[in-house]
């Protein structure tokens, strides 16, 4: 498949160091090769797309994923937001490269060595609800007062019930959390927050590991879910690319 530069826009999956090289045959959307385009200190990965229509496909996804992935199999790696076209070379070097050569350059260094996990901790629900309310005689009174009653007939208690066991459980997430985090923090080079969590999540966290501390990390997280079981739901995914770890998308 071959593009005229009228045709073409480029799709801009990362930004590397410029001294890396690629992997021969690395492909990404519509199984296009990969290249790099380099200026100064860094290099961005790219390929021709289609100017006719924008990225979003799921097969577009799981291409951009595939090199990010790659690429970080050897070395640092800057993900630029999925979906980031320009024109031409000379828009990518103008508009980024240029502008943000330092400050990316900066970033691969400080991401050198480092992956990054996906870290979401949820209550079970049934099993928080219990504790709550053996832990408050107010809601066990309300719970029964209820239990058989019309909605209709009960509407104030059921309000007083709703408000009760949500504030003790914002409280008991609070303070979950921040249990959960003392205990990572020393293993940890940084995390971000994802989403603030709902009233089920106790935590949706980034972590930046050191990669040498990889399998310690995923040994105390299986260790405090073992601790919770029954309680606290711990879901960790990667290691991965530091996607959420580079500014400014």
């Amino acid at each position: 498949m071959t593009m005229t530069r009228q045709e073409a826009t480029l799709f801009v999956y990362a930004v590397v160091p410029g001294e890396r090289e690629l992997v021969d045959g690395l492909t990404g959307l519509d199984d296009l090769p990969v290249e790099l385009v380099s200026y100064g200190s860094v290099s961005a990965v790219v390929s021709p797309m289609s100017a006719d229509r924008p990225p979003g496909r799921r097969a577009d996804l799981t291409a951009y994923s595939a090199v990010i992935e790659r690429l970080a199999q050897d070395g640092s790696v800057a993900p630029m937001r999925f979906g980031t076209v320009v024109p031409d070379h000379d828009v990518l070097v103008t508009d980024l490269l240029g502008p943000r050569g330092d400050e990316l350059a900066q970033q691969l260094a400080e991401l050198e060595g480092r992956t990054q996990y996906n870290l979401r901790v949820n209550y079970v629900e049934e099993a928080v609800l219990a504790e709550i309310a053996a832990a408050d005689r107010r809601v066990r009174n309300l719970r029964e007062a209820t239990r058989d009653l019309p909605e209709d007939a009960s509407v104030g208690d059921r309000i007083r019930l709703g408000e009760l066991v949500t504030r003790s459980w914002e409280q008991w997430s609070r303070a979950d959390a921040d249990r959960i985090l003392a205990e990572l923090e020393p293993m940890l080079s940084t995390y971000r927050m994802r989403r603030e969590p709902g009233l089920s999540a106790v935590l949706d966290l980034a972590l930046l590991v050191d990669a040498k501390r990889s399998q310690e990390v995923e040994d105390r997280l299986e260790a405090m879910a073992a601790e919770a079981a029954g309680r606290i739901r711990f879901r960790l995914a990667g290691p991965m690319a530091p996607y959420d770890f580079v500014g400014g998308g």
